[in-house]
């Protein structure tokens, strides 16, 4: 009886430091591939990562035109903005053409027109809010101020408008999303 008790907890103790050696390198391995796919753009004021292995190029190949509730659930980019300096700072984030990536594709004919492409922007904890490409002034999102240390996650997700049905399927949109630092650190009370 005493024999058996003692086979037994070294069998618990056996499965338990398997569990926990598992464990250990499933969290290990977890965070390498995930930290492979953060793309990190920073300046001394604004650190931003992207999540995803395109980090701020934004590829619209597939001409799908959908409606807005449908391009809600579209391809995310999602990225973490945090001020790492020690006083609240002003940063926008805008959308440009990527030109370099229209030049060495040779493709500026086969854009697609600013006004049939919408994106959304959803900052965690708000809800989203949509635009068409068009509207916007300068490429500009929005302007927010960040408090020191502060960190900020936002995602976009990039769509072709529903109305827009008689356009040639050989069109595509090449973007950046940009975050700015504008400059100025700004004073607000805490």
């Amino acid at each position: 009886m005493l024999y058996q008790l003692k086979t037994r907890k070294k069998e618990i103790i056996i499965i338990l430091f398997i569990l926990v050696f598992a464990l250990f390198f499933t969290y290990k391995i977890y965070y390498k591939f995930k930290n492979l796919r953060n793309v990190d753009y920073n300046t001394p004021t604004i650190d931003t990562t992207f999540h995803e292995k395109t980090g701020a190029e934004i590829n619209l190949t597939k001409l799908t035109p959908v409606t807005d509730a449908i391009g809600l659930s579209s391809r995310a980019y999602t990225f973490t903005i945090k001020n790492t300096t020690n006083s609240s700072l002003k940063y926008s984030i805008t959308i440009e053409d990527n030109a370099k990536k229209i030049k060495s594709d040779d493709c500026y004919e086969y854009q697609i027109p600013h006004n049939l492409i919408k994106f959304s922007i959803h900052k965690k904890g708000e809800k989203n809010s949509i635009y068409t490409l068009n509207n916007l002034i300068n490429g500009e999102v929005l302007t927010r101020i960040i408090k020191s240390g502060q960190e900020e996650e936002y995602t976009m997700r990039f769509w072709i408008s529903g109305d827009s049905l008689q356009i040639g399927t050989n069109l595509h949109y090449h973007g950046l999303i940009k975050v700015n630092d504008l400059g100025a650190q700004v004073a607000i009370s805490k």
